[in-house]
């Protein structure tokens, strides 16, 4: 296994919560007389979220397999990615790749929740206005893209279950969607150190949000974004631990 290089210099600065009114994207780019001209048009923010509680992000590995999502409803708002619309519908929900945006939808899944994507797909045929702009858009994977808009929406204590950043074994799954519809084949653990580092920037952009992963066996690097110098808004807790925040006495 490829051992990922968690010590290197990143330098992030933080950057100041404000309260998302929208944006103006590039939508279209064409080459004319040898210059390139983008054409514009500001989005404006027609979900207007309000954080009620914690943010609960909800990833498809299989460490949070078996665990009842629907618990997660009455002490916060959730957020998920993908193809996970085909079992539990969370708050806000995030694609970026376009078959499976495509999927969701052709399942009107923007109709029943609301439904993030990058610009290029929100301006598809396909999309029917159903789909709303990834807020200041850092182009990360639609996981990464969840609870980064946790933190636009102003969400100051936020949960990460089933994010694995990690390579299973062979034939073991890596995700719980694996090998189905508009799923493609296992990533490497190149594409997990990606990952990984995106949540760290993350860490590093807001230090005054309080990020928790739940998992009850994090891979030893994990334990890297708790005693890291400069991470000291992160920790990692068991299902265990989570049950108790979730029923509390």
């Amino acid at each position: 296994m490829k051992t990922i290089n968690l010590g290197q210099k990143n330098i992030i600065e933080p950057i100041e919560w404000k309260q998302y009114e929208g944006e103006t994207v590039v939508v279209k780019t064409i080459i004319r007389k040898g210059q390139r001209i983008q054409e514009t048009a500001f989005y404006p923010d027609k979900v207007k979220a309000k954080p009620r509680g914690n943010a609960y992000i909800i990833g498809n590995g299989p460490s949070r397999k078996g665990f009842d999502l629907t618990r997660l409803k009455d002490t916060g708002q959730t957020y998920g990615c993908n193809a996970l619309y085909r079992d539990f519908l969370p708050d806000f929900i995030f694609s970026v790749d376009t078959k499976v945006t495509q999927e969701m939808c052709d399942a009107e899944v923007g109709l029943k929740t609301v439904h993030y994507a990058p610009s290029l797909e929100v301006n598809r045929e396909y999309s029917k206005g159903m789909l709303h702009l990834i807020p200041y858009n850092p182009h990360w994977i639609s996981g990464n893209a969840a609870f980064w808009t946790a933190g636009v929406h102003g969400h100051k204590n936020i949960f990460l279950l089933g994010f694995d950043f990690r390579e299973y074994g062979k034939d073991q799954l890596n995700n719980i969607y694996q090998d189905t519809v508009n799923y493609g084949e296992r990533h490497s653990n190149d594409v997990f150190e990606g990952w990984l580092k995106q949540f760290r920037d993350h860490l590093k952009m807001r230090p005054y949000i309080n990020f928790t992963i739940v998992h009850d066996n994090p891979p030893e690097y994990m334990k890297y974004l708790q005693t890291g110098s400069d991470l000291g808004n992160s920790k990692v807790i068991s299902y265990a631990e989570f049950e108790k925040i979730l029923t509390p006495r």
